[in-house]
């Protein structure tokens, strides 16, 4: 495993944990960490050169890699990056030669190559990939790359791909901690309507959460928050048609978060 070391481009805080961003139409790039706190500090990111977005990178052009940070930090690097990008997923992107590219929370990018299980990728999810062999492998924050072992579960039986989540052609829900381990839920879970990254919105209009240990949750929500105006989801956000913003935070809870500008013009949403 190689590891890319990023140039700082830009310093901000040293306290804050970034998890996600998202992008606004005049290029403002905002970050929410894993507190589910929203910051602006000064990015700016040129919408029309992204090519790739994941929920922790993003690729302008051809050969410029960005990713962010816990701490909030964006880092800018040119690279020599795949032609094609095959697969990808909130922290990870496959190539065409084969190389899984995986965002750690530090920023820096783990390159795993030659590896038969990645070059047999079949479909992506947020965390994790399954594969023609019928395998499931999920990406943790560390970066690492895990081969799941479940009596029972196989990568044929997913029949939903999201976030923290998947679901199964039996309607069993399995969730993902940050660890990349899994976790078999016992909840009986109707139809997923709406998918962010981790979170999602059944078919009756009921939010649940996942923290960063895979458990499932369904959070005390802000008395303005109206579940069937949610209109954009990103990896650990959302907005309404009126552009109010919602964060979900590490332990799963839900807040409301204001900012200076209008959100109904972010442009860029971090999935």
């Amino acid at each position: 495993m190689k590891k890319i070391i990023l140039l700082l481009s830009i310093i901000s805080s040293l306290n804050v944990f970034s998890q996600s961003y998202f992008i606004l139409e005049n290029g403002i790039t905002i970050t929410v960490d894993a507190d589910g706190f929203v910051y602006d500090f000064g990015n700016y990111t040129p919408i029309n050169r992204i090519t790739i977005k994941g929920a922790q990178y993003l690729v302008e052009d051809t050969n410029v890699l960005i990713t962010f940070d816990d701490k909030g930090l964006l880092y800018r690097k040119y690279e020599m990056l795949p032609k094609q990008i095959l697969g990808k997923g909130m922290n990870y992107f496959i190539g065409d030669n084969g190389t899984l590219f995986v965002v750690d929370n530090t920023g820096l990018v783990n390159l795993i190559e030659q590896d038969e299980r990645v070059k047999n990728m079949l479909k992506c999810g947020g965390r994790y990939f399954t594969t023609s062999t019928d395998q499931i492998l999920t990406l943790s924050n560390r970066g690492e790359l895990t081969e799941i072992s479940e009596e029972g579960l196989k990568g044929s039986d997913i029949f939903l791909y999201g976030g923290y989540f998947f679901m199964t052609n039996r309607g069993i829900l399995y969730t993902i901690s940050s660890e990349g381990k899994i976790q078999k839920r016992s909840e009986r879970i109707g139809v997923i309507a709406k998918k962010g990254g981790n979170y999602f919105i059944d078919a009756t209009g009921a939010l649940y959460t996942i923290n960063e240990t895979g458990e499932l949750k369904m959070p005390s929500i802000p008395l303005s928050l109206r579940i069937a105006a949610i209109t954009r989801l990103g990896a650990n956000y959302f907005m309404d048609g009126d552009g109010k913003l919602f964060t979900v935070d590490r332990a799963g809870n839900v807040f409301e978060r204001t900012l200076e500008y209008d959100l109904k013009s972010a442009k860029v949403i971090s999935l």
